[in-house]
């Protein structure tokens, strides 16, 4: 049974890439950063298809930790790095920590893990690195400097690893979604979100379904590519 491993996988996007996956065929194993209970009825309605391990991925230590775990004979077939964290705010003042908080959530973490695990892939001579950014890398918007700066570093990043990867039969991608139904869109928009949706040319924001869907398509071998950022919305850039 090919393996694959999801970070960031209670809420929203990782949620629905865990489930496309494991109707694929793949066992999955995700990691979950606070919310152990949903993990664990995540992990349980898979039963012995689905294992999941919790990781702060704010903390670079506890990163390298976790990927101690992961050698040849473990790397997943497929690596999907979906976690994030907004953390909008204006640009001004004292913005230290909240520059190395998200990141290093964002940018560092999950390119120290497509770092180890896309070298185990090599070795095997196949793999498919996904990263889930967002359309916040190429749309700026007052208060969301670090964030999109953060996912604009992503996607350069897995432009580049392509180069260095391709030629071992490893594919990388970057679906960039634009506003999504998930917990992280309703927390930042709050009582703006109908507002938002109502700017938007389509009326409507993406599912999270959606968004794993095109995921899965890559994993598949459907979408014939590598090295690229594929965005994903209703119209979001136009405006």
């Amino acid at each position: 049974m090919p393996k694959a491993i999801v970070i960031g996988g209670t809420a929203g996007i990782g949620q629905s890439i865990i489930k496309g996956l494991i109707e694929a065929g793949y066992a999955v194993h995700f990691t979950y950063n606070s919310n152990g209970e949903q993990a664990d009825t995540i992990r349980r309605q898979y039963g012995e298809q689905c294992t999941c391990s919790q990781l702060d991925l704010g903390s670079l230590d506890a990163v390298s930790a976790f990927l101690t775990t992961i050698d040849s004979a473990s790397a997943p077939d497929v690596l999907v790095n979906s976690a994030g964290m907004s953390a909008d705010a204006l640009s001004l003042g004292d913005v230290r920590a909240r520059l190395e908080h998200a990141t290093t959530i964002n940018y560092m973490a999950p390119v120290i893990i497509a770092c180890h695990i896309g070298k185990l892939m090599t070795g095997r001579r196949s793999g498919t690195i996904v990263n889930i950014t967002s359309i916040a890398a190429k749309r700026p918007k007052a208060g969301n400097a670090i964030y999109g700066s953060a996912k604009a570093a992503l996607e350069r990043f897995t432009a580049t690893l392509a180069l260095e990867v391709a030629r071992f039969k490893v594919r990388t991608l970057c679906v960039s979604p634009g506003f999504v139904d998930t917990p992280m869109f309703h927390k930042f928009s709050g009582a703006n979100a109908r507002d938002i949706v109502r700017e938007m040319p389509t009326r409507e924001i993406l599912t999270a379904d959606q968004v794993a869907e095109t995921v899965l398509l890559f994993v598949k071998g459907q979408i014939k590519s590598t090295g690229t950022t594929l965005v994903l919305g209703n119209g979001e850039l136009v405006f």
